[in-house]
């Protein structure tokens, strides 16, 4: 650490519905990528937090208005939720921007589409029904039932941290789920930005936050007994090794993981239009997508030709 940190914003992790250091008292620096220099700190978690979280998200689950809430309510909350998310967009996205360097124009755009996940999954929490199965024996009554796993872990990349939040926070709710995040630990400010407004909307520890690195906060909270299911997104190689772990304990787990995304180009295209649409494939948000087109595969025909343009 250098010099002038007083300066800097100092972030606190989310956990039981409280604003808390790290167990440690430990901090790191998250910096800014356009200007190479910090701009806040953020709370160093370990196992201890994690434990304190998961712990948290587990009462918050089994005890208290969550639980006992029907599932018309739990989708109006999720509702206001989103209305909040709304009103915060911009500021949201101004975070996200001096934190990750992506442009602003992305990122609004982007965080004001965010509470469409929310509404789409407000309305679909009392649409998760069971059914009544018909069966060959007589006298027995056969239907299957839908309940919540428990506490969720969510372990959130740096290049769209709160859309791919959203994808693995919005559904864990509609299903009465509780959630413990680990934001990456280049990108954690936003998270944190975020759980003001979840702290406004949801009974305390329903939504957990714990920063910090992969080895010292990622993985205590794959490890955790009481973490019922992982939703990564992220490298194929750190996936790996989480699927692995999950594995030991018979966790579910939900990956998305870095691809190696093909442009295909066929003799009868545009082809100043797909050249445009083979560059912006790869070089939007210069790369840092899940599904940016690392590949391009073009037919032989109009190969050299196409190869020109591209070039050009």
């Amino acid at each position: 650490m250098g010099s002038g940190l007083e300066a800097l914003n100092k972030y606190k992790m989310f956990i039981d519905g409280e604003w808390t250091d790290s167990a440690s008292g430990e901090v790191f620096e998250t910096y800014d990528p356009y200007t190479a220099q910090p701009w806040a700190l953020i709370p160093r978690g370990n196992s201890e937090d994690v434990n304190r979280a998961v712990e948290a998200a587990d009462r918050a689950f089994k005890t208290g208005e969550w639980p006992s809430m029907n599932a018309t309510n739990r989708g109006h909350m999720i509702r206001k939720f989103a209305d909040l998310i709304a009103a915060k967009a911009d500021d949201l996205a101004k975070i996200e921007v001096r934190d990750n360097g992506k442009l602003i124009a992305e990122m609004s755009a982007q965080c004001k589409y965010l509470t469409q996940w929310y509404y789409y999954y407000a309305g679909l929490c009392d649409k998760i029904e069971g059914s009544v199965i018909p069966i060959d024996k007589p006298g027995h009554f056969n239907y299957t039932v839908w309940e919540p796993l428990g506490v969720c872990a969510c372990i959130v990349p740096w290049n769209s941290p709160l859309l791919l939040l959203a994808w693995k926070l919005a559904p864990l709710l509609a299903a009465g789920n509780t959630a413990v995040i680990k934001p990456s630990e280049y990108t954690s400010a936003s998270t944190l930005e975020f759980m003001k407004i979840v702290e406004a909307v949801f009974p305390k520890g329903v939504v957990n936050v714990v920063t910090g690195f992969g080895g010292e906060a990622g993985g205590p909270l794959v490890e955790h007994p009481t973490v019922e299911k992982v939703a990564f997104t992220g490298s194929d190689v750190t996936g790996a090794a989480i699927y692995a772990q999950a594995a030991k304990q018979m966790k579910k787990v939900t990956m998305e993981l870095g691809g190696k995304s093909p442009n295909i180009v066929f003799s009868d295209a545009h082809l100043e239009n797909a050249v445009k649409g083979v560059i912006s494939g790869i070089f939007a948000a210069t790369g840092q997508t899940c599904i940016a087109g690392s590949r391009l595969l073009v037919q032989e025909s109009i190969h050299d030709e196409f190869v020109d343009k591209l070039v050009a």
